[in-house]
């Protein structure tokens, strides 16, 4: 009869501890960065490299060399915010894309660092129209005795 609670006991540890076991030997599931920098880099491309920094610390979290058609994968990255650099054969960076949140998988990067032409067009437009707003208003005599 004295053997039910001792039973009982070691059982209700057991169970206890059990989503604790499982949470240690479970580790936390990584992504794969999968993109091109072609755009940036100048041939030959494998003297450049893409690396991925961590926003949140400035770490560097991983760097791979840019494949013979400016590819490249960056594997077994947490889930988090990086900076994707472009780093030259002197070790210098060429131009930084980012800070980007990844989440899952992402196989279609593509590092162009801020060179989307429209809005250099819409920066234009804009300071083009105040251009013309400023000498509408300055317009007429600028005599100091008027």
């Amino acid at each position: 009869m004295k053997l039910k609670p001792i039973v009982a006991s070691t059982l209700a540890i057991a169970v206890a501890t059990l989503p604790v076991a499982f949470a240690s030997g479970r580790q936390a599931a990584t992504i794969t960065l999968t993109g091109t920098a072609r755009k940036e880099a100048k041939r030959p491309y494998p003297n450049y490299s893409v690396r991925a920094r961590l926003v949140a610390d400035g770490s560097i979290a991983a760097s791979v060399p840019l494949d013979g058609t400016a590819g490249f994968s960056i594997p077994n990255l947490q889930p988090s915010s990086y900076l994707l650099e472009l780093i030259n054969q002197d070790a210098k960076v060429v131009c930084t894309e980012g800070p980007i949140a990844f989440a899952k998988n992402t196989d279609r990067i593509s590092i162009n660092c801020g060179r989307d032409r429209s809005q250099v067009l819409l920066l234009l437009a804009a300071a083009g129209a105040a251009g013309i707003t400023a000498g509408i208003v300055t317009a007429g005599d600028a005599s100091p005795s008027r």
